[in-house]
């Protein structure tokens, strides 16, 4: 006897145990939560940098004693503008090629040419229809936050008539009889209509144009997401890989006139996305003014007395 105290007996888990405990919710949640922490720590690297270089600058513009023209001033304000619109165009340039160039050119566009070939337009819309009834929770999710009860219980009665009566999805019964839209939503939208800026533009592999708020957002609702917590993983990278050949498939014509009628591709692409998300909250922040204006205009009648 070493007076050593022994350690407890602990059987070592085996195969199916780890991958049990792998799909068991908290662990999801904990590995979606290390994902965002990952995004926003290169985000953070990459603001950092971005302040170093305008530091710099402001430095370079203090030690000039020359007072600029107001031609040179107005090009400068525009420069900065710019700036903050795209600041790290040397990072998302590179990325957009590649997801562009070599992702989209070699992987993605044939196989939704050979996908367009085998299924009918009429098919491939069902299966969208059906990714989409999936994606209800989080349009319920967001529209409640942004105050919409209205447009949130139409969403939910779009996906128990649609996922019973509409085949899972695939048919738009909803639509067709009941004639209940989608309401689009998602995190990043809801944090733009309550104020918080888009930040700079972002391009990641594999990935749509982001700007650091949507960044955020998708992060979100992928936690948000109940069916996340269900679905396998396997089973979810194939889902996403169908769906995003499916879109692909359905935009062939419209993806080709696009880089068929523009000069600067990576400039339209981002103008396009950051102006339609920019309309888009400024429409939900209309929106939520309306209520308000008839309180307004119907106050005091003209020449009642007080």
């Amino acid at each position: 006897m070493d007076g050593s105290i022994p350690r407890p007996f602990r059987p070592r888990a085996n195969g199916q145990e780890r991958a049990r405990a792998l799909r068991h919710p908290t662990c999801i949640v904990m590995r979606s939560m290390r994902c965002l922490a990952a995004l926003v720590l290169v985000i953070g690297m990459l603001f950092a940098s971005t302040d170093v270089r305008a530091e710099a600058t402001d430095t370079a513009t203090d030690g000039a004693d020359v007072a600029p023209a107001p031609d040179a001033t107005a090009a400068a304000d525009g420069a900065d503008v710019a700036e903050d619109y795209d600041p790290w165009q040397r990072f998302n340039e590179p990325m957009f090629s590649f997801n562009h160039a070599v992702l989209d050119r070699y992987l993605v566009k044939p196989a939704a040419t050979g996908w367009d070939t085998v299924l009918p337009d009429v098919v491939q819309r069902s299966i969208g229809r059906a990714f989409d009834n999936l994606a209800m929770p989080r349009r319920l999710a967001n529209n409640l936050l942004q105050l919409r009860p209205r447009e949130a219980g139409a969403e939910l009665a779009r996906f128990l008539v649609n996922t019973t009566v509409g085949v899972v999805g695939f048919i738009d019964v909803a639509k067709m009889a009941l004639h209940l839209d989608e309401n689009d939503a998602d995190m990043g939208q809801t944090l733009g209509v309550y104020g918080v800026g888009a930040g700079p533009y972002l391009v990641l592999p594999f990935l749509h144009p982001l700007t650091v708020r949507d960044g955020i957002g998708r992060g979100v609702d992928g936690v948000l997401d109940p069916f996340g917590y269900f679905i396998p993983f396997a089973a979810g990278a194939v889902m996403s890989v169908v769906s995003a050949v499916n879109e692909r498939s359905l935009n062939l014509k419209l993806f080709a006139d696009v880089e068929d009628g523009v000069f600067d591709l990576y400039s339209a692409v981002r103008n396009g996305y950051l102006q339609r998300r920019q309309s888009t909250i400024e429409e939900r922040r209309a929106a939520r003014r309306t209520p308000e204006q008839p309180a307004l205009a119907h106050g005091r009648p003209d020449g009642e007395d007080t």
